[in-house]
């Protein structure tokens, strides 16, 4: 959540005069809310008043001003004139508005709005003292103060009383034609009402209100005119309203102070009917001085201080009269006395209290620490000691904030055993060390006393990547069908380099090996022999022999079958012998050899090419009767199956189409053609063959050019100029303009010219060119000579041409490497073209095999140990040598080995972390003014944890850790002596005495801790006296104490200086050791004779009371004695005083009247519920406090706290002069609850002042605050809506308690448009309250006090 940042000064005021605001504002950016954080709580901005003196009388109105700055702008409106002027529109705004700028055009009923809101001052109507600050309207008084709640008497006085004036009243109704004068108003008079009945009670009476200036000048309806309509005239700053005439009663009223006489008349005319004139005004009274003082004894005004301040009765203007306190205007002539003063708040005082101190920034000797200093208030009463805003103890000077210090120099070190080998080899571990505190004399110490920040004895190490395994890419399946496998390569990688895979972590190693499924394997599958192929001897038999794959045994091409496994298809049969013929024996086994041989074939292999057209081969032999290869020629009788055939996977080349050419014709019908080429997949030109001459694109078409015309007939091209047109029976050329007619009525007809035969290297370009008659049909006898060329040249430059480079270098010094060169098309000019631009066919080699000798055998690149790295921290290179070795171990020249990668000889390592400089914040200058030293921390630290020696991080790059700082000059103070005054004696020992004070530069008297008390002048000196002398002084003997008998007598003895030094002796008493010999006796015995004997009654104190509480008795002694105390039987009986009498013990001998009663009649100290005697009556009271010696009475409350609730509403509605809801609340309110004086609270017990019979509210003991702030005791409020709205609840329900609420008990509404709507029960036992308003609240009238009685 965010914080408040500090109040900007106030601003300018925004009014000269007549009542300004000066705004402050402040941020919520002490710190800002971040990451979903709230926005501050409380207000943003804060508003006072400013040059509040009335303004000028010639003064325009502020709202008036400000429109008129809009003055000659018509904003393009429709209507208004360029010389447009604006004034001020009041009527028929809405509540809400009344703080935007609403201006009238002048003459004109049209207004509009031309700012969002009026400058902060401005009031909001002119029959209000509110003013609007910030676009809303705020309470303020006619003092023009803002929350002021002054206001205007009926005298016109601000803040007045009534006294000041007093009210003229009167009638008039004399008939008489023409203008009457009734009564004339003199300046001053306020609060005017003219009322003029009409006799009918209709409004045409022949009378009409007139009024006319001091010199009889006409203001309202002079000249026998008469305004039928209300209307408002201006008399200097006052304005009067005229009811106009066309009313049953006539009316002028004006509420302001009228700055000039005005002369009230009466025109009658018509009929002559009596008017019926009545008038009241107020009129100023005569000050006189000697009416009104100021009465000195006022109420207390606030403590000047916190505490040990002052505080003043404000004076109050008293009329001397009646001794009325009248306001504060009627004694503006008078003196204001001096106030009467009294201290206040002495039970406390300011102190500069000491907080925390920091630890000392130096470890060994002189060094400083900061001290946190806040100002507390310390009550010596209750010895308690509160902080408060530091501006309370500005009257004392504020200690400084940073103080030296002495550290230790015999602190501890930490000494550390040796580093534990790393966790990890590799990929971040750590490694540890033991740390024991000893002292500079190797003392083991407690770990305290060293530095736990400096403590280390974890390292992380090995802060590098292990070696990893990498993995290259699956190979294909092993097998085309079926499960098989497939395989990728692993190895162990660091860095660039491949290691050992022992060196790679043998658990996590990647799968180098992986199972594949392919598709189902095709198998051979046979059928059931057939019959033999002879029914006797020896023949053979056949079966069918498939190929099928799948569960649903698909017949699939016996290719997709091993040929090598596959079963034969015939086999040998033999039946009983067949019967011989000898005549044919040699035929008969001839016949059974043809048939006892066969082809066999295998499979087709793989087409040889992967595109275009290649071959394939499959195995053919001659098999005899047993399976066995057999003579090819014994075959010869069978058809040879093929062993070889031409195969076509894909083409090899695609077919690419370049632009189309422009069209052949510039007009008509023509062709447009372009270049179709075959390119390879790096789009290189390869042999058309390549391609697929079935997907060859087209390589000319159509085109249309807009129709040939000439005169109406169309000539058409010929592609050739030999090529002439056919006359059309009876037709005829028309004849060509501007062409010499040849006689016969023929002539030369052309065509425009056609396309250039070549973009470059001299082409040519053709046009027809065709004899035709007068009808435009051809013709034959045109004139040879004058037929115009066909065809001409077209030059567009030199073609563009292949140009190449020398060969690069071979990419390998053995075992056939490549060398490339740059090969372009372009111009002699240089000008570079697209190689389809060239003639691609005789593009020459860009590429070429070279170094075509064998390597040696065996070399290879051998690598030495790497460097240790550069750098010891941050980021370095290590380096390594890299040579070329023969199978021998000879070194060869490193060509040798070119054609094998080369391993790196440089590669990035890194050390440890670099230690840095870090340095923290800027210590508080060593000066409170002028010229300083600040200073702060500068360590070496490894990363952002681990300390270093300082010695570790670079010297030369060290921050500073101390810089100077200025601040204000600091103020020069001095001591400054009075005069010495006399010395107090003339002589003996003594002294004199001086006043010496600590002043400023300006001689300002300020406190002496500023001066340096080693310079200070002394006070006081001895004086250089001689030594006194002493004698004994007596005095008059005084009468004898008695007129009888024996008594004394005294006299005055002292022991007195000598003051020698003067014309004459003085005498002062002195101690009496200083006088010489034995003091002179002051008491004398005296006798005057013996004394007549007397007797009186003499009479002891009373005793105490026979009885605690009640009804007792107490006693006294009496006796009568002689004047020498002797006891005599000579006093008058008659006049014995009495010895007994009763008395009356305060207490109630039944129960306790209060807790202390309770605490002392019973002894009894724990809080609890008692009976009292209250009023007359029994109340259960609950004693609190019964330990102390001022036990409190509390009411508990029998209903609980549920029935008992005070309640300051948090929501403010967003529109707050709206009672949404007919004021019932709602969740859906438009409104937000950010109201920093809202709370709720609950009260289980209240406090009862028996001696007041009032419920003490403020006081909480027993209450609980479930929200916001704490709440009083009957109290409610809200700042929700300032439309009689009240949202504040209080609830008070005493049943039980035996009290109830007093009738005459009220609740006073305080704040802007505060409002309160109580509820009380017949009985007084249970009160309801709703109380709020813009803010504003309700409590008892009593101010801290509810009066209840008992019931």
């Amino acid at each position: 959540m965010g914080s408040w940042g500090s109040w900007s000064p106030f601003g300018t005021c925004s009014r000269t005069c007549g009542g300004g605001i000066k705004t402050a504002v402040r941020e919520c950016n002490r710190p800002e809310p971040k990451n979903g954080g709230k926005y501050c709580v409380g207000r943003r901005m804060k508003f006072k008043s400013c040059n509040t003196d009335p303004c000028s009388k010639l003064k325009r109105d502020f709202r008036d001003e400000q429109c008129a700055d809009f003055d000659g702008k018509h904003f393009n409106i429709n209507g208004l004139p360029p010389n447009v002027r604006w004034v001020p529109k009041y009527s028929g705004i809405l509540m809400k508005d009344r703080c935007k700028l609403f201006c009238r055009v002048a003459g004109n009923t049209a207004y509009y709005q031309l700012r969002d809101r009026v400058i902060d001052g401005t009031p909001c109507s002119p029959d209000t003292n509110d003013i609007c600050v910030q676009g809303l309207c705020r309470q303020a008084g006619c003092d023009h103060v803002l929350n002021s709640k002054a206001r205007r008497d009926k005298c016109g006085v601000c803040g007045g009383d009534n006294s000041s004036c007093k009210t003229v009243a009167g009638t008039f109704n004399t008939v008489r034609y023409g203008y009457n004068t009734v009564v004339r108003i003199p300046a001053g008079a306020t609060n005017i009402d003219v009322r003029q009945h009409s006799y009918s009670g209709k409004p045409e009476d022949d009378n009409y209100l007139a009024l006319s200036n001091g010199h009889g000048d006409f203001i309202l309806n002079g000249d026998f005119v008469v305004s039928m309509f209300k209307r408002e005239i201006k008399v200097g700053n006052a304005a009067i309203e005229y009811s106009g005439s066309d009313n049953a009663v006539e009316r002028i009223n004006s509420t302001d102070r009228i700055e000039q006489e005005i002369v009230l008349q009466v025109l009658s005319v018509g009929n002559l009917y009596n008017p019926d004139v009545r008038y009241t005004f107020n009129i100023p009274i005569e000050d006189k001085a000697q009416q009104f003082y100021w009465d000195v004894y006022g109420p207390w005004q606030a403590c000047s201080k916190l505490c040990q301040g002052e505080r003043k009765r404000k004076p109050i203007c008293t009329r001397e009269s009646d001794q009325l306190m009248v306001s504060d205007q009627r004694c503006d002539r008078i003196p204001l006395p001096d106030p009467v003063t009294e201290p206040c708040s002495t039970e406390c005082e300011l102190r500069w209290h000491i907080a925390r101190k920091s630890e000392c920034n130096a470890q060994c000797g002189l060094g400083y620490r900061t001290v946190e200093i806040y100002c507390t208030k310390y009550s010596r009463a209750e010895g308690k000691t509160e902080k408060v805003d530091d501006r309370f103890c500005s009257s004392q000077p504020k200690p400084s904030t940073r103080e030296k210090c002495v550290g230790e120099c015999n602190i501890g070190g930490w000494r550390y055993s040796a580093w534990t080998e790393c966790s990890k080899s590799c990929g971040g571990g750590t490694r540890r060390r033991r740390a024991i505190c000893v002292n500079t004399f190797n003392d083991v110490l407690d770990d305290s006393k060293c530095s736990q920040q400096e403590k280390l004895t974890v390292q992380r190490c090995s802060d590098f990547l292990c070696p990893q395994w990498k993995t290259g890419d699956w190979s294909e399946c092993l097998v085309t069908c079926g499960k098989g496998h497939k395989h990728r390569q692993t190895w162990c990688q660091f860095g660039e380099d491949r290691l050992s895979d022992r060196f790679c972590n043998p658990e996590t190693k990647p799968d180098s090996v992986q199972t594949c499924q392919q598709q189902e394997c095709a198998a051979w599958q046979v059928g059931q022999w057939g019959q033999c192929t002879v029914t006797c001897g020896q023949g053979y038999q056949m079966r069918a022999v498939k190929c099928v794959v799948g569960t649903y045994v698909s017949v699939v091409d016996d290719n997709e079958c091993n040929a090598a496994t596959r079963p034969t298809d015939t086999q040998d049969c033999e039946i009983a012998a067949c019967p011989l013929h000898p005549s044919h024996p040699e035929t008969k086994r001839s016949s059974a050899n043809v048939h006892r041989t066969q082809w066999r074939f295998g499979s087709w292999t793989p087409c040889s090419a992967t595109c275009g057209k290649g071959t394939r081969m499959r195995y053919v032999s001659c098999r005899d009767d047993q399976g066995s290869v057999a003579e090819e020629s014994a075959c010869f009788h069978l058809p040879k199956p093929s062993a070889t055939e031409v195969c076509s996977v894909t083409p090899c080349g695609q077919w690419k189409a370049l632009e189309w050419s422009s069209c052949s014709v510039t007009c008509g019908q023509g062709k447009a053609t372009r270049q179709v080429v075959c390119v390879n997949y790096n789009d290189q030109l390869v042999d058309r063959g390549e391609c697929d001459p079935e997907d060859l694109p087209a390589t000319d078409q159509d085109c249309s050019m807009s129709p040939c015309h000439d005169y109406g007939r169309p000539i058409h091209p010929f592609p050739y100029p030999d090529h002439r047109l056919k006359l059309n029976p009876g037709g005829s050329l028309n004849r060509h303009p501007g062409r010499a007619h040849i006689p016969g009525g023929s002539q030369w007809r052309i065509g425009p010219w056609g396309a250039c035969s070549s973009t470059c290297a001299g082409g040519f370009q053709r046009r027809v060119v065709v004899c035709q008659d007068e009808n435009g049909y051809p013709a034959s006898n045109c004139d040879e000579k004058a037929k115009p060329i066909e065809q001409r040249s077209c030059e567009s430059g030199p073609c563009p041409q292949w140009a190449y480079g020398s060969w690069g270098e071979c990419t390998k010094p053995c075992g056939a490497g490549t060398r490339t060169r740059l090969v372009v098309c372009q111009r002699p000019n240089g000008e570079r073209f697209m190689d389809l631009s060239c003639e691609i066919l005789e593009k020459p080699p860009d590429r070429e095999q070279c170094n075509m000798q064998e390597c040696p055998q065996d070399a290879a690149w051998n690598a030495g140990p790497w460097s240790s790295c550069s750098v010891s921290c941050g980021r370095g290179h290590k380096h390594r040598t890299v040579y070329c070795l023969s199978k021998e171990g000879n070194h060869l020249e490193d060509d040798y080995c070119k054609h094998l990668p080369k391993p790196n000889v440089e590669r990035k390592c890194r050390g440890g972390r670099c230690p840095k400089w870090k340095t923290g914040d800027w210590g508080q200058c060593s000066v409170s003014c002028g010229r300083g030293v600040q200073r702060r921390n500068v360590y070496c630290y490894t990363g952002t944890q681990k300390p270093a020696r300082e010695a570790d991080c670079p010297q030369s790059t060290r921050p500073e850790a101390e810089q100077g700082c200025h601040l204000a000059d600091c103020p020069i103070y001095s001591w400054e002596a009075e005069e010495w005054q006399a010395c107090m004696k003339t002589c003996g020992e003594a002294s004199r005495y001086r006043k010496v004070t600590c002043v400023n530069q300006n001689k300002r008297v300020e406190n002496s801790l500023y001066c340096d008390a080693s310079r200070r002048p002394p006070e006081m000196e001895s004086c250089s006296l001689p030594p006194c002398e002493y004698i004994w002084i007596t005095g008059e003997w005084s009468e004898c104490s008695v007129t009888c008998g024996k008594g004394y007598k005294q006299r005055l003895v002292s022991c007195s200086e000598i003051y020698t030094g003067k014309d004459h002796y003085e005498y002062g008493y002195q101690n009496t050791v200083n006088c010489p010999g034995t003091q002179p006796p002051n008491i004398h015995p005296c006798y005057l004779g013996e004394c007549p004997v007397l007797a009186t009654w003499r009479v002891g104190n009373w005793g105490s009371c026979s009885v605690t509480c009640g009804v007792g008795v107490m006693h006294r002694s009496v006796q009568c004695l002689t004047n020498d105390d002797q006891v005599s039987t000579l006093c008058h009986a008659d006049l014995k005083p009495e010895e007994r009498r009763i008395c009356h013990n305060i207490h109630d001998c039944e129960l306790p009247r209060a807790c202390k009663d309770v605490k002392r009649l019973k002894g009894v100290t724990e809080d609890g519920e008692y009976y009292l005697n209250v009023k007359g009556k029994i109340i259960k009271i609950y004693c609190s406090g019964m330990q102390t010696d001022s036990p409190k009475e509390y009411v508990t409350l029998v209903s609980g706290d549920a029935e008992n609730f005070s309640e300051v509403f948090g929501y403010r509605l967003h529109n707050p002069t709206e009672c949404p809801y007919n004021g019932s609340r709602r969740e859906d309110c438009h409104c937000r609850k950010d109201y920093t004086a809202a709370g709720f609270s609950t009260f289980s017990k209240v406090r009862l002042d028996l001696n007041t019979m009032q419920i003490i509210t403020t006081d909480l003991q027993f209450a609980r605050t479930l929200d916001g702030r704490p709440v009083p005791y009957a109290t409610a409020g809200d700042c929700y809506s300032a439309a009689k709205c009240p949202q504040g609840h209080f609830s008070i329900d005493l049943y039980g308690t035996g009290l109830s609420v007093m009738e005459t008990a009220k609740w006073l509404s305080q704040g802007n448009y505060a409002v309160s709507e109580i509820q009380k029960s017949p009985d007084g036992t249970k009160v309801l309250g709703k109380c709020g308003g813009y803010c504003g609240k309700c409590t008892p009238s009593s101010g801290t006090g509810l009066e209840v009685q008992v019931l």
